[in-house]
């Protein structure tokens, strides 16, 4: 029999807005917009089941936005990672990079830190399924081995052609305990990390406690 045509999209969002109507075999969009972005699928089916699929992408071009989670939180000098994610949206996709804030206050570009993947930072983007987002990224910056001086604001800086910047900020603050649940894969476990103190320093150290405590005995005298 005469196949029915049904079009479905795969986030499973519902096609009866007043914008996108399927119209016979047909499925007409009016003033599209960035939400009408996705995989959209065109099911043929009759009484004896369902037959062939045929799938298309539609990206529509906008300007690229960003979220953020607000702040994190780990424990210094405890030989543990921290990871911060942002989701970045924008068609074409976006380009991404990270910053340190080195100054005081509002970001200031010309005093902030570069970030690259090194010993002290591994930077993943990866693409989420589309049930979770289109047209997306998710950005991931790790601070392996966080230390005092890792404690601050991280940036996210998001460009795209033809469209201005836009950025994203985390906080990275301490946290009396290590956070184990956000550890990288290679963090070498909660080890709070000591200072070592020369033995020179040590007898100097004991000098100077012995020196303070006969002055103190001394000016009771008086």
């Amino acid at each position: 029999p005469t196949p029915n045509i049904e079009w479905q999209k795969a986030d499973a969002q519902p096609l009866s807005l007043g914008h996108i109507r399927q119209v016979g075999s047909q499925l007409h969009l009016y003033q599209v917009t960035s939400r009408d972005s996705g995989i959209y699928k065109c099911l043929a089916s009759n009484l004896v089941g369902f037959g062939s699929e045929w799938t298309l992408k539609l990206s529509v071009r906008f300007r690229p936005y960003v979220y953020c989670q607000r702040e994190v939180g780990q424990a210094p000098d405890f030989q543990v990672d921290v990871y911060m994610e942002c989701y970045v949206y924008g068609y074409p996709s976006p380009k991404i990079n990270w910053r340190k804030e080195r100054s005081a206050g509002h970001s200031n570009m010309k005093y902030d830190t570069d970030i690259w993947n090194s010993q002290k930072y591994f930077i993943e983007a990866t693409i989420p399924e589309m049930s979770i987002c289109t047209d997306c990224i998710l950005a991931r910056l790790t601070i392996i081995n966080v230390e005092q001086g890792d404690l601050g604001f991280y940036y996210i800086n998001v460009t795209s052609p033809s469209f201005p910047s836009v950025y994203g900020r985390i906080e990275l603050y301490a946290t009396s305990d290590c956070q184990q649940f956000i550890t990288h894969r290679n963090n070498k476990g909660c080890k709070r990390i000591y200072t070592k103190i020369s033995s020179s320093n040590k007898i100097f150290s004991k000098f100077h406690t012995f020196h303070f405590l006969f002055f103190v005995f001394f000016m009771q005298l008086f």
